[in-house]
């Protein structure tokens, strides 16, 4: 791609963020305050105007124009430095800024009786927020912008991109053009082929309507071969009279697609006109046998451009007609074809492709000479992962030289994914790089900090795409925007899911290290990588180097961390990774790299027993970090220092792997910006952040204990209405007042799936508790809910005023004083359904139509009932059980209901896979009917 295009999109994306934090409000009011207001306005002229000037190259690119001038990048770069290094002091002066509200808060909670105006001009004399010489610095970067702009401009004026508006010719970076006769001398077939042939047989035998059948899978991996091998099958040609190929490409035109579809049907001639209606007028005349279309190299993912081009494919008279879509994208399978599924094409089968493999370099696919040649070859073809076009570009460099020496070279390194020309492996997946927006570049561009094989989990990755910034989205939530750019890069093949998790294949990983190469490096003990003054990411993965049960020293590992303390790159870092085990020696020399760093915004250490204490110590420093991960597998106690609770622009701190925490700092209140705190196992730590109601932005909260102390008073939950996924209120005893509860503001949790609530013994006050959950009321969504040890009568929104009618399960666990349950009509959703220790509820009854009159207040069938779980356990005073519409019953537990007398409506037992019922001594076996 080209590399000026790339430096103007990379410094244009850093000026628009530095432009959204200097419109922010917050932002605004600390400057001012400073008195840089107009340092802020010249600032932003030059910032907008730096953008119009780097905006014209994308522009250009666009129309066509390439920039000859490559000395720009140089300066362009210059461009984001300098908006990054502003970026890096608003930074210090918001932290500074929380760093004094934080101040003066905790100084009013400790003189509660002091007045408001000495608390203020006592903690007004503490540092000031902004270094005064830091405002000369600004001013300057202010005039610098301004030169370099002007100097950009007159270069792109020289290179006439002023006239690029009037420009009409488009260049595509796709040069192949795919055609429909086989290119090889032999063709090795694909056992996907047999699924395809039976597909189109299928539909072509039936006389379905048009059946399109998308190819999916990586540049190289063969679909057009497998495309054409359909293509060319003799019972293809006998099923199908007429046959149609067409190249697509990124340059997806109806017009020209559909003169090109034209051109290929027999006695057509109405391909000389550019007029869409009447060019598919022809179709629908001239199309009137059965026909197969092969769709090669779609990209366009536009539902509405697909559907005019096939509008007249779909009106023939004939049916059983087939298209054949081969593609990279995922998305475009899914807009192409309503199948369910599609053929996901992988690399060769292992014996196959070492056949294939042998053909390519020495002709013969059955060749049997060179023994040592074909073991390394075997070893080579391995690292190929099956990839066609792989075993192509290797072995043009194989056969140039059949000595064991080049070979083994060629084994082990990676020069020959490097070749250029369209039979390189890099240039062709390159092209899937390139159709990505410059945000998704970014984005899939720093999973090169990874090593190959990693198992991304969708979440984690999201959190630190926000720490590092990559995230803007004014909107909606960034973890949305996230979510959505992820499965963007799914769709798009770049990330593919395995189990829970997602990975990025192989060669895949290849195109990210190569595009990110000047700003990422990771360090894993594999080949060795230049290190680049621009570098932002470091990952350091031990794994390969050191050996959990024995760890020995690796002089040449700490050589490589040397090297980058002496490449000038620590003091720039954003990111920071140790991940792994290792020895003191070189603990040692990866404390003096925390120590050389200063801007990192995202840090995940892996602790050894000799050194917790001194990398804990170093991370108080890094006042810009927002993503902290922390790893420790101590025997011992292992407590976070206090100085943790200063990074007050902290957004995610993990310490799930963390071993020795029984315990949370005292100023956890104090990560104001705090999103998420990842504990490990239950989240019981959660309960113990004294004021968690400060922590605004959190959106986990798993457990939370009500305690009589303000600082965990119920209250603390009003403003937490992020929070998400399950709460837990705990020893809700300590709750003694509605007004109380209502302060929690339950209903405007909107985000929560699971609430539970839960009081430390059966043997409270029944109306203040009964006060208490009236208050606690949830949002009409919640999915499930657990009530446990309450002792009151049921509250209003599970009785007479039911809200929760999405609920998929109910869980009710020594509720003594529950006479009435919620109406099992207005719950369709409802799957499980849990009742334990209910002492004072004497009948059950799911049965909507008693007596031939629905019972519903709505209308709900029978059938609509999703109930398959039904659990009821001590419930002494129960005496009928009700199941008549309990349709989708599958599991079925009662037990010790010593009253319980009749048990009906029973599914039948080929359907109730699991019944249990035992401890009912008043239930006689004639009292237990369907």
């Amino acid at each position: 791609m080209d590399p000026i295009f790339l430096a103007s999109a990379a410094a244009t994306w850093v000026l628009n963020k530095l432009l959204d934090r200097l419109s922010d409000g917050a932002i605004k009011v600390l400057l001012s305050t400073e008195g840089l207001d107009r340092e802020v306005q010249l600032l932003a002229d030059a910032l907008r105007r730096a953008n119009l000037v780097l905006g014209a190259v994308p522009a250009g690119a666009a129309a066509g124009v390439r920039i000859g001038n490559e000395q720009l990048v140089v300066q362009i770069a210059q461009v984001q430095q300098m908006a990054a290094d502003l970026a890096r002091h608003l930074d210090e002066l918001e932290y500074y800024g929380i760093r004094e509200k934080i101040k003066r808060k905790n100084f009013k909670s400790s003189n509660p009786l002091v007045s408001k105006v000495k608390s203020f001009t006592e903690v007004g004399q503490s540092k000031p927020r902004i270094n005064r010489s830091d405002i000369p610095h600004i001013r300057d970067t202010v005039e610098n912008l301004h030169k370099i702009c002007d100097d950009v401009h007159n270069a792109l004026l020289l290179e006439k991109l002023d006239g690029i508006n009037r420009a009409t010719r488009k260049t595509s970076t796709d040069t192949r053009e795919a055609v429909e006769s086989f290119t090889e001398t032999k063709v090795f077939s694909r056992e996907e082929k047999d699924g395809i042939l039976k597909l189109i047989s299928s539909s072509a035998s039936s006389g379905q309507e048009l059946l399109v059948v998308p190819i999916v899978g990586d540049g190289g991996v063969g679909k057009t071969t497998l495309a054409r091998l359909v293509y060319h099958d003799p019972d293809v040609k006998a099923k199908f009279n007429i046959r149609i190929w067409v190249y697509v490409s990124a340059s997806f035109d109806e017009v020209k697609l559909t003169q090109s579809i034209l051109e290929q049907i027999p006695e057509c001639e109405h391909t000389n006109t550019q007029n869409l209606t009447v060019l598919q007028r022809g179709i629908k005349e001239h199309l009137t046998k059965r026909f197969l279309l092969v769709l090669d190299d779609m990209w366009e993912e536009s539902e509405g451009r697909w559907d005019k081009l096939l509008a007249p494919l779909r009106c023939t008279e004939v049916k059983g007609n087939v298209i054949l879509v081969t593609t990279r994208k995922l998305s475009v399978a899914s807009i192409t074809s309503k199948m369910e599924e599609h053929i996901n094409l992988d690399g060769m089968k292992d014996d196959i492709f070492w056949c294939f493999f042998k053909r390519c370099i020495f002709g013969d696919e059955n060749y049997q000479g060179q023994k040592k040649l074909q073991k390394i070859g075997k070893q080579i073809a391995t690292k190929l992962k099956g990839n066609p076009l792989a075993a192509k570009s290797v072995s043009t460099l194989l056969r140039r030289n059949l000595h064991e020496v080049h070979w083994r070279k060629i084994l082990d390194s990676d020069e020959w994914k490097l070749q250029n020309g369209t039979d390189g492996i890099i240039p062709a997946l390159m092209l899937s790089y390139n159709h990505l927006s410059y945000h998704l570049q970014l984005l899939f561009s720093h999973c090169a900090l990874f090593p190959k094989g990693y198992k991304f989990d969708k979440e984690q990755l999201i959190r630190v795409w926000i720490a590092l910034g990559f995230l803007i989205d004014e909107r909606r939530k960034l973890e949305d925007a996230g979510s959505d750019s992820f499965d963007d890069l799914v769709d798009r093949s770049f990330l593919q899911k395995d189990g829970q998790y997602f990975v990025v294949h192989d060669l895949i990983h290849d195109v990210a290290r190569e595009v990110s190469l000047c700003e990422c490096l990771t360090i894993d003990g594999s080949d060795h990588r230049k290190v680049f003054p621009s570098i932002r990411h470091l990952g350091i993965w031990t794994e390969l180097v050191y050996k959990e049960i024995s760890i020995e020293r690796s002089e040449t590992f700490e050589e490589k961390l040397e090297e980058i303390q002496n490449s000038g790159i620590l003091r720039s870092l954003e990111s920071l990774m140790l991940v792994g085990v290792y020895d003191e020696n070189f603990s040692a020399k990866f404390v003096k790299t925390l120590q050389q760093s200063r801007y990192v915004r995202v840090l995940q250490l892996s602790a050894m027993p000799f050194n917790a204490d001194v990398l804990l110590s170093s991370v108080k420093k890094f006042i810009h970090l927002r993503y902290l991960e922390l790893r420790s597998t101590s025997d011992m106690r292992n407590p976070l220092p206090e100085a943790i609770c200063k990074l007050y622009h902290l957004q995610v701190l993990d310490i799930i792997h963390w071993s020795g925490l029984d315990d949370l700092p005292k100023g956890m209140s104090n990560l104001v910006n705090l999103r998420y705190l990842l504990v490990p196992e239950s989240g019981s730590l959660h309960s113990k952040i004294s004021r968690v109601g400060e922590l605004k932005f959190l959106q986990e909260l798993n457990e939370f204990r009500v305690q009589r102390d303000s600082g965990f008073a119920i209250s603390q939950l009003e403003y937490l209405n992020e929070i998400r996924g399950s709460l837990i209120i705990l020893d809700l005893e300590n709750a003694t007042k509605k007004e109380e509860a209502n302060r929690a503001r339950i209903k405007d949790k909107k985000h929560l799936r699971t609430l539970s609530l839960s009081w430390g013994s059966a043997s409270g006050n029944p109306s203040v508790q009964r006060e208490v959950i009236e208050g606690l009321k949830p949002h009409d969504y919640l999915a499930h809910l657990h009530v446990i040890n309450y002792a009151g009568a049921t509250p209003s929104w599970l009785g007479e005023n039911f809200s929760l009618g999405n609920l998929e399960s109910l869980h009710l666990q020594d509720c003594s004083a529950l006479k009435v349950l919620p109406p099992f009509e207005e719950l369709p959703f409802l799957k499980k359904l849990h009742l334990t220790g209910l002492s004072s509820l004497k009948e059950f009854n799911v049965d909507f139509n008693r007596g031939g009159v629905s019972t519903g207040s709505q209308s709900c069938e029978e059938d609509e009932l999703e109930l398959s779980e039904v659990e009821i356990a001590k419930c002494s005073a129960l005496t009928r059980i009700r199941l008549h519409s309990c349709k989708a019953l599958t599991k079925l537990s009662v037990t010790d209901c010593g009253a319980l007398s009749c048990l009906e409506g029973l599914p039948p037992p080929d359907q109730l896979k699991h019944c249990v019922v035992k401890g009912c001594p008043q239930l006689p076996a004639n009292n237990i009917s369907s």
